[in-house]
């Protein structure tokens, strides 16, 4: 029963707590930047205020629950409410290293000046006649500057304004540019999906080791607790994001499938195309990364593409080959819509900013 008990309010937790915070957050994010200024001569590039709020109540909840362990027990903690309590410090600790990290950085732009603060407090000034290019990373959700060769200052594209950012870089006459320059490969596509949630664990791995270590320090016995540090790293830092890879295979079987019934060979066809990085809508090809899935197909492989519709596992739409076979596609909505569009009506130029807006939109 006591099992039964736990797994419920496991459950419980994720539809009632953990699924509404996600929830609330994601739609005050897309509130803020849709209620941001439109001015492309002063405005501020910054982590969301909802997500800063958010981490900074968690840093506070986990301080509380050490003092709340404390003023209960008293100062006769036993072996349980002493590591309890050094827990709560060390989360604590972590959940406000991770708001700096996030509410530090910010880009200021005031008329030709450019003001930036990287994680780490260190300020620098340009202006837009300086910069000479930007890159920007679709996947990693992240937008550089560069002045010549030299890297000048990097911002979240999850940032309130980094839209404007980039149709201020385009008014400039600045060159926004796929950050991978690569050849496109099956193996590169398949990375590139999962990149992101390999850093996010990684990370998530590295934040509970400090904490570990932590509680080893001021804890009895504290250093069993540093026998869980490789475990962590192989668990959520090796083995999730290779379970994650079943999303993006899938991708990859398909374009196997046509390759064997189209008769070519993907890497070539890409090379004479002079294909690189992860985007490719031509008259030909559709090839777009959404939601750690590859979606790519060619146009004479397809019969029809319906409209998309939501479903519990996200977006969704069912691709009709020319032999018969159905296929349920998954991605965020705007990549779904662009497809079927492509298929419709042929490839058109898409500029920077509708790809930074669609993998805006795949973060709601």
């Amino acid at each position: 029963m006591s099992d039964l008990f736990e797994s419920f309010l496991r459950v419980a937790m994720v539809i009632f707590i953990v699924g509404p915070l996600t929830a609330w957050v994601a739609r005050r994010g897309a509130r803020e930047r849709s209620e941001a200024t439109d001015s492309l001569d002063r405005f501020t590039v910054r982590m969301p205020a909802a997500i800063r709020v958010i981490l900074a109540c968690c840093a506070v909840a986990f301080e509380l629950l050490m003092l709340g362990v404390y003023v209960w027990q008293g100062v006769s903690l036993g072996e349980w409410d002493h590591e309890l309590v050094w827990f709560g410090h060390a989360m604590a600790l972590a959940g406000m290293a991770i708001w700096a990290l996030l509410s530090i950085p910010r880009i200021d732009v005031d008329g030709d000046r450019i003001l930036s603060r990287s994680a780490f407090g260190i300020r620098k000034e340009s202006t837009f006649g300086n910069i000479t290019r930007a890159t920007l990373h679709t996947q990693m959700m992240r937008i550089d500057l560069y002045e010549g060769e030299r890297k000048f200052c990097s911002v979240s594209l999850e940032g309130v304004c980094s839209l404007n950012l980039l149709a201020r870089l385009e008014e400039e006459g600045i060159e926004v540019v796929d950050a991978i320059k690569g050849p496109m490969t099956k193996a590169g596509l398949c990375w590139a999906a999962i990149k992101p949630l390999t850093i996010v664990f990684n990370s998530m791995a590295l934040v509970f080791s400090l904490v570990i270590v932590f509680m080893a320090l001021f804890t009895e016995d504290g250093a069993r607790l540093l026998l869980l540090v490789p475990f962590l790293f192989l668990f959520i830092g090796v083995l999730l994001p290779l379970l994650m890879l079943s999303m993006p295979l899938r991708g990859i079987y398909e374009i196997g499938r046509q390759e064997r019934e189209l008769g070519f060979s993907f890497a070539e066809e890409m090379a004479a195309r002079g294909a690189t990085g992860t985007s490719l809508i031509d008259d030909d090809w559709f090839i777009e990364i959404s939601n750690a899935r590859i979606v790519a197909f060619h146009r004479d492989y397809l019969k029809n593409v319906t409209a998309h519709e939501g479903s519990e596992s996200g977006d969704r739409c069912t691709v009709t080959t020319k032999a018969g076979r159905k296929i349920k596609v998954y991605a965020a909505g705007s990549t779904l819509e662009d497809l079927r569009a492509w298929f419709k009506q042929g490839a058109k130029v898409r500029s920077t900013v509708d790809r930074a807006e669609d993998a805006l939109e795949a973060t709601v």
